[in-house]
């Protein structure tokens, strides 16, 4: 029978445990890995942060719609003058307006506000809680603003039915001096050179670039039956 008392102790293993060298190498490779993941990471957060900023753009957008053509916020005075008898080729017409100036004044001693200018086509979201859009501002937006009105006045009352465009930027897009783009890609031509105005998208998008667009029929009196039928293409 063995006596425990004379039992000698386990010797410990020169090769128990981490070495320097080991856990170096352990570091390398974790370092190696979260920089292969980092940029996922960032575009995922990234395109978190824009899908949230868009969507509340597109209920500032209807918002201010709703406003309209309910006459609790005055309609722009940005004008459009509508040839065409068709649907589509008016709405085109409005998305070929063009973008607004890099300039932003928007405070609330301005007697137009929320308007930000005098002739009210920029229209100011004030999300944050400094007075007034501010340009250095992330949280606030800016909509544009612009309306048609018939070339031959007789044809429809230019201040019942007509087409709104409307379209929702960032207010930080005004920051600096550089031009702001549409959402429909255009082409612009510079010395010999053709270059394409990026759109607005999820992720790490174009700052200058709209966050919604949208365009609407604002009818505030009775329809008439003929004008019903020029929207439905009935005979």
């Amino acid at each position: 029978m063995i006596n425990p008392q004379k039992q000698q102790p386990l010797s410990q293993s020169s090769d128990a445990g981490f070495t320097i060298m080991e856990s170096l190498m352990a570091m390398m490779i974790i370092t190696i890995l979260m920089l292969g993941i980092s940029p996922m990471i960032v575009l995922g957060v990234a395109n978190r942060v824009q899908s949230r900023r868009v969507e509340i753009g597109v209920q500032a957008a209807r918002a201010y719609i709703d406003g309209v053509r309910s006459e609790a916020i005055a309609r722009p005075e940005e004008e459009v003058i509508m040839d065409a008898k068709d649907i589509l080729t008016e709405r085109k017409k409005l998305a070929e307006v063009g973008a607004p100036e890099p300039q932003l004044n928007c405070q609330t001693n301005n007697k137009n506000y929320p308007y930000c200018n005098k002739n009210k086509s920029l229209y100011c979201v004030d999300l944050d809680e400094e007075a007034g859009c501010s340009k250095n501002s992330s949280r606030d937006l800016i909509i544009q603003a612009f309306r048609s009105i018939p070339a031959d006045e007789k044809a429809i009352n230019p201040e019942k039915t007509y087409f709104l465009g409307v379209r929702v930027y960032r207010a930080d897009a005004f920051k600096d001096t550089g031009e702001l783009t549409r959402k429909k890609d255009e082409e612009k031509k510079e010395k010999g050179k053709v270059y394409k105005a990026k759109a607005g998208g999820p992720g790490l998008s174009d700052r200058k670039a709209p966050l919604v667009e949208m365009t609407t029929e604002i009818t505030t009196g009775i329809p008439s039956y003929s004008r019903f039928c020029d929207r439905l293409g009935c005979k």
